[in-house]
């Protein structure tokens, strides 16, 4: 159980650095990008991904971990230098897929304690394992935004006006992991302790 603990904790702060790294990244992009559709685009994405690396910090510490240096670092700030200048759209998302396929090997252990992580949640933790899942949705919706966009600029599929924002289900189950429980007393509850 003490390696699962530790498994769980190792890829949530792996997980924590890659979407930190991830808003840095967008939010540059967002910028000096002229195009008002792509700005809100990569900020409504670089926004997300801050988000998330607020939650998974909390769920770090919740779980009696802290947030600190993960394996990705050192590489993701080598990426960080070679792609935040990175003019328009196309060039960004190409140069992205390139970083992205020459450090795979270097990335290999990192992507291995995110599966690790993952799955050892899946095994002895579940409020940590649904979390995951949860955030994991949430990526899929960027990724998608980020595919579909690069196709129409490059002439793949039709224009659209699409943002990447969260289907409503994925919203509602965001604001419901918010409510509090019975066990927790009400925020305005005034009787004495």
């Amino acid at each position: 159980m003490a390696n699962a603990r530790a498994e769980i904790l190792e890829g949530l702060n792996v997980f924590r650095a890659l979407e930190a790294w991830g808003a840095t990244l967008y939010a540059a992009w967002a910028a000096h990008e002229p195009d008002a559709r792509l700005r809100a685009g990569h900020l409504i994405i670089a926004e997300r991904e801050a988000n998330h690396a607020r939650l998974l910090a909390e769920r770090l510490r919740a779980l009696g971990g802290t947030p600190g240096p993960a394996c990705v670092e050192g590489i993701l700030a080598e990426q960080l230098i070679e792609l935040k200048d990175l003019k328009g759209f196309v060039a960004q998302l190409d140069g992205l897929q390139h970083v992205t396929t020459r450090d795979a090997q270097r990335m290999a252990g990192c992507q291995q304690a995110l599966a690790s992580g993952f799955e050892a949640a899946k095994a002895t933790d579940p409020a940590t394992h649904h979390f995951l899942a949860q955030l994991y949705s949430e990526e899929k919706v960027s990724a998608a935004w980020y595919r579909h966009t690069y196709g129409e600029i490059t002439g793949n599929r039709p224009p659209t006006d699409s943002l990447p924002v969260l289907a409503p289900d994925q919203v509602v189950r965001r604001a419901e992991s918010a409510r509090g429980t019975a066990a927790e007393p009400a925020a305005c509850d005034d009787s004495p302790m």
